[in-house]
């Protein structure tokens, strides 16, 4: 799932990583996503989407991927 984040895209602080794998991780946790799927990957492409268009804020950031499932 986490491979998503590093093609192509500029290179992220570790604590940004860090928060985009927490929030990745708890998203698949509550609505019973497998880690390992195409959904799952969907979801961290997203977030890196969303943080590198400048949203930068982990609640906002959930938010988003609350509401793109």
């Amino acid at each position: 799932m986490f491979s998503a984040f590093g093609r192509g895209s500029p290179s992220l602080e570790p604590d940004d990583v860090s928060m985009m794998q927490t929030l990745a991780k708890n998203h698949c946790l509550t609505n019973a996503i497998d880690p390992d799927s195409e959904e799952a990957r969907d979801a961290a492409r997203e977030l890196l989407k969303w943080f590198q268009g400048g949203v930068t804020d982990m609640s906002r950031l959930q938010e988003l991927l609350a509401s793109h499932t």
